[in-house]
Formats: C-alpha cells, sequence, structure tokens
C-alpha cells in the first residue's frame, strides 16, 4: 500500500472515531439538555467564536502559513511561546467586554457573568492552545499523533460533559465546563508533544527579538484576515442574538440541534480532506513560483469540490433519519433545518477553499468584499425572514448568504489560480451519482417502515456505505502517488 494510503487510513479512522463522538455528544446532549438549555449554549459558544475569530483566528493562519519555515530555523518554539503570551491578553480583554455587555443587558445569556467570564475566556486560552498545538503535528507530519489527541479531546470532553451534566445539573454551564475540562487537559499533552519535537529539531543558537518589522508583516497579514472573519461571525452566527430575541431561547435550542447535524457530518468530512491534503497545500505554495503555487490550489479544489457535493447530497437524502438517531425525542421537529445547515456549510467549505487564494499571495485584504456581502445579506435576510417564517427563514437566510460570498469570491479570486481548469466532469459526475442515490433512498423509503428504528438504522447504514464507496472512487484518483515529503 502506498504510504499516501496508508496516512490517509489513519486519518480516516481517526476522524470516524472523533465524528462518531460528536455525533453521540450530540444525542447526549439533547437527551439531557433541553431546548432552551442548548439555545444558551449555543450564545455562548457563539460569543466565544466572535472573540477567537476576530482575534486569535488571523493569528492562527499567519503561524501555519510560517510554521515550516520557523520549524527549518529552529524558532518555532520561541514563536509559539510568545503567541501563548497573546492568548492570555485576548482572554483578559475579553473578560473585560463580557463584563462591559453583561452589565449593560445587551445580550442575554441566561447564567451567571461569573460563569459567563470563566468559560468563554477559558475556552480562549486552552481550546486555542489545544486547536494550536495538535494541528502543528500533522503539518509537521505526525498525522498518527495529531489524530490520537484529536480524538482524545473530543471523547474526555465528551465524558466529563456527561458526568457533570448528568450528576450535578443538566445546565449549558455544566456541559461546556465538562468540553473545557477535555480541551484542557488535551491541550497541555499536547503542547509538550509538540515542543519536545520542536526542541529537537531546533537549529538556532539565539533567540531572535521581535521587532517592528515582524509586527508589522503579522499585522499586515492578519488586519484583512481579523475583518474577513469578523463579517464571517456575522454571517454565520450573528443570527443567533436576533433569534433568541424574536423567538426565544427554545427555538434557537431547536435550529441549532438540527444545524449541528449537518454541521458535525461536513466538518467531519472537512476534516479528513484538509487533514491529508493541507499539509501537501501548504507546502507547495512555500514555494515562491506563482504557477506552482496556482496549481497547488486547484487540484486541492478538484480534491474539496467534488467530494463535498456527494456529502451534503448525503446529509440532505438522509435527514429524517440523521435526526432520528442523532438528536433527543424533544428535538425530532429540527429535522428541517437539517437541510439548511448542510446547504450554509456547503457554502462555508467552500469559501474557506476559495480563502486559501489570498493566503497563496498573502492579500488577505481580497477576503473583505467577499466576506462584506455576505455579512449584510445574512443580517438583512435573517432579520426579514425569521418574523415571517420563523427559524426556517434563519435557514434561507444563511443558505443565501453563503452562496452569495462563493459566488463573489470566484468572480474576485478565481483569476489568480485560472478557475476555467476546476474540475467539471467531475462535479457532474458527482451530480449523476447524488441523483442516484437519491432515486434509491425514496425507493427503500417506500417499499419499507420508515417509522421502525431497524428501518432508520438500516437505510442510514445502506446509503452511507454507498457514499463511503463513492468517495473512494472520487477521491482514489487524488492518493495516488502521494508521498510524505
Amino acid at each position: 500500500m502506498a504510504t499516501g494510503v496508508r496516512r490517509m487510513t489513519i486519518i480516516l479512522f481517526g476522524r470516524a472515531a472523533q465524528f462518531l463522538l460528536a455525533l453521540a455528544m450530540m444525542r447526549v446532549a439533547t437527551t439531557l439538555l433541553s431546548p432552551e438549555e442548548m439555545g444558551r449554549m449555543s450564545l455562548v459558544t457563539a460569543t466565544t467564536a466572535f472573540f477567537a475569530l476576530f482575534l486569535i483566528n488571523p493569528v492562527g493562519m499567519f503561524i501555519n502559513r510560517r510554521l515550516h519555515a520557523w520549524q527549518s530555523s529552529g524558532l518555532a518554539r520561541h514563536y509559539l511561546t510568545r503567541y501563548a503570551g497573546y492568548l492570555i491578553l485576548v482572554a483578559v480583554f475579553s473578560a473585560a467586554c463580557l463584563a462591559i455587555l453583561n452589565t449593560a443587558g445587551a445580550v442575554n445569556f441566561g447564567m451567571p457573568v461569573g460563569w459567563l467570564i470563566f468559560l468563554i475566556c477559558g475556552s480562549l486560552l486552552f481550546n486555542t492552545l489545544n486547536q494550536t498545538s495538535i494541528p502543528s503535528l500533522n503539518l509537521l507530519g505526525d498525522s498518527g499523533g495529531f489524530v490520537l489527541l484529536s480524538v482524545a479531546t473530543v471523547a474526555l470532553g465528551f465524558g466529563c460533559a456527561a458526568l457533570l451534566a448528568g450528576l450535578i445539573r443538566p445546565a449549558a454551564e455544566y456541559w461546556l465546563l465538562g468540553l473545557l475540562l477535555g480541551q484542557t487537559v488535551m491541550a497541555a499533552i499536547g503542547t509538550k508533544i509538540l515542543f519536545v519535537r520542536l526542541q529537537a529539531s531546533g537549529t538556532a543558537t539565539s533567540l531572535p527579538a521581535i521587532h517592528g518589522r515582524h509586527l508589522r508583516a503579522l499585522f499586515n497579514f492578519a488586519w484583512p484576515v481579523a475583518i474577513a472573519v469578523g463579517l464571517g461571525w456575522v454571517q454565520s452566527q450573528g443570527y443567533r442574538y436576533f433569534m433568541e430575541a424574536q423567538l426565544g431561547l427554545a427555538e434557537l435550542g431547536l435550529f441549532i440541534a438540527g444545524y449541528g447535524v449537518s454541521m458535525g457530518m461536513i466538518a467531519a468530512f472537512e476534516s479528513v480532506l484538509t487533514t491529508y491534503f493541507q499539509p501537501h497545500l501548504y507546502r507547495d505554495i512555500s514555494m515562491a513560483d506563482p504557477g506552482r503555487q496556482a496549481q497547488a490550489w486547484r487540484q486541492y479544489a478538484a480534491v474539496v469540490i467534488p467530494s463535498l457535493l456527494l456529502t451534503v447530497a448525503f446529509v440532505v437524502i438522509l435527514a429524517p433519519e440523521l435526526t432520528r438517531i442523532f438528536l433527543g425525542d424533544r428535538f425530532q421537529s429540527a429535522a428541517a433545518y437539517v437541510v439548511w445547515g448542510a446547504l450554509a456549510e456547503a457554502a462555508r467549505v467552500l469559501t474557506g477553499a476559495y480563502s486559501l487564494i489570498a493566503h497563496v499571495h498573502m492579500r488577505t485584504q481580497w477576503l473583505i468584499w467577499p466576506n462584506l456581502i455576505g455579512a449584510i445579506l445574512s443580517a438583512v435576510l435573517c432579520s426579514m425572514l425569521i418574523p415571517v417564517m420563523g427559524a426556517a427563514g434563519a435557514g434561507i437566510g444563511l443558505a443565501v448568504a453563503g452562496l452569495a460570498v462563493v459566488m463573489a469570491m470566484h468572480v474576485m479570486l478565481g483569476d489568480r489560480v485560472e478557475v476555467h481548469h476546476l474540475p467539471i466532469r467531475p462535479v457532474l459526475m458527482t451530480t449523476a451519482l447524488a441523483g442516484a442515490l437519491w432515486m434509491m433512498t425514496i425507493g427503500v423509503r417506500h417499499i419499507s417502515n420508515a417509522a421502525e428504528w431497524w428501518f432508520v438504522i438500516g437505510i442510514t447504514v445502506l446509503i452511507g456505505t454507498l457514499y463511503m464507496g463513492l468517495q473512494y472512487l472520487l477521491l482514489r484518483g487524488h492518493l495516488k502517488g502521494r508521498k510524505e515529503a
């Protein structure tokens, strides 16, 4: 078996375990917690995401872009230590902002401010360390360690969350506290392993000071990303505050649960592909040749786009069955939201792929206008549709805004990588395969009793097996000849 196939197999099994744990966690959470508690939890996670995306994500992207160069020069440990100090400053700043928001009564989080600050700032610090150290192992070639620690993070957090919510009180703060405990423990382990690896590879004899030119380079890269991801947050998560004000926490919790099923499925797909293919992409774009950089992105897009379309079709086709399996009894009305979540998440994955064009060229300001379009559309559509259509209006608004961002990025950034070379034939083939999968599912439902649990499990296993086989056919050509660098 080729080295690339072996590496993909390790990643696939690890990500499958992580994916199943995440969906089991969704089932347990929606069994223990009420829709209102799920709504409270979604507001906390959205607020955490705002600070993380706006203040941390741009710096994290810069680290990904520079990690191989820092490792080669022996400076990676030095810069990552400075990054940890920056995270502490972000946590302190976020705590001050939360205290002000709580005093002003701007958002009804439904929990004491002490809990709010502890959970959000703890996540900004320890979950970021977790999500920096462990993926860095994969970027440096240690896929086995990356997969093991990633799965352990989910498993430990799941266990702690279920234990605390089940034994103390089924409330959002105890569930989030359990997740934070798992992230913190595995962050410590992952950071230790990473630093040992970096120390062994270091070649520098003296550590350089961080001068103004270093900060300018970071700032020039990061500020457009910060604005772009901040606008992306408005597009993808800002609706939660409006929905809570218009429809209440319970309806928000139902929508988030349905959306979370499709988000988990598509995130698992995205994670497998990016874990395997992004290290190759980052190595290729580190070359100075623009032609080689454009070719690297086109190869990446040729992998992501057809596979993503098939995954979206799978989630949409099996939305009723997935809701029965992965959500508790109080959340079964959320099946329709699974479909809207799949469409919105597909747009998010495509947006991420197009965003890499700007990262390749170190011109992240290109991301601002497409994300501004998405943020405005999402805010306008959700504010117009939610009062009229309820939670379904949020789904429509998110899906339409996401599609608009993808189209804008295709027009504004596509000429940088010659998008006329994108894989049209695989996309058409994937569309035909998805249609066949849909017709088969309709036929099976027609001849069987869809109300029985055995049928729900059976059709999910059947269509899931076919989906995995079709994914292998789509990816097989890209796996051949892939070698470790």
